[in-house]
């Protein structure tokens, strides 16, 4: 009963987090401010002025949340172009989202490790972080241009799939290079 009442107790703070984050972007709207610094300006006061917020949630509870809801903002990202849209350029929106994020973290990976010198697991872990900007960097180059037609469905849908799987990839990563980091003895210790 106890598990039911802690997973309640998370599912309240953060059904009141979303309501919080909804009224907070309304307001900004209204008021011409950024909604993530109103958020962060209510999360401030209220960890000062509430004492019981402290043990409401444990570090991996936010850990967990923060990673879900990074993801699902993230693909949001590209969801906005809507069912039919997508249908007709799913093919190079995947491609380019799942496989290009894949080769350009690899590509990145290659040329860290031989022009830059650095072991393939930095370089890995480098690729990994930087695959997932290329839509941002074509974005900036536009400079804000709007680009019509199956070209900017294409760009719109890959810049929401290419997140996610650039997190996931970075898990990958961050997982492989602590695995090698343990010494060897005590990866025998460790496995059942």
């Amino acid at each position: 009963m106890g598990d039911m009442v802690d997973f309640g107790r998370v599912i309240l703070f953060v059904s009141g987090a979303l309501l919080l984050a909804i009224g907070v972007r309304m307001l900004a709207g209204r008021l011409a401010v950024p909604a993530a610094g109103l958020l962060l300006v209510a999360a401030a006061a209220a960890s000062d002025l509430s004492d019981r917020l402290d043990g409401v949630l444990t570090f991996e509870d936010v850990q967990r949340i923060v990673t879900l809801a990074l993801v699902v903002i993230l693909f949001e990202g590209g969801s906005n172009i809507g069912l039919r849209r997508f249908r007709r350029s799913a093919g190079p929106i995947v491609a380019l989202g799942v496989l290009g994020t894949f080769g350009t973290a690899a590509l990145v990976a290659v040329a860290a490790h031989y022009a830059l010198g650095f072991s393939w697991t930095v370089a890995g872990l480098l690729g990994a972080a930087l695959a997932p900007t290329d839509p941002a960097v074509t974005f900036s180059v536009l400079a804000g241009r709007d680009v019509s037609g199956r070209s900017g469905t294409i760009l719109e849908g890959e810049s929401g799939f290419n997140d996610p799987v650039g997190i996931a990839l970075m898990i990958g990563m961050v997982e492989l290079a602590t695995r090698r980091c343990v010494p060897l003895d005590d990866r025998r210790r460790v496995r059942p």
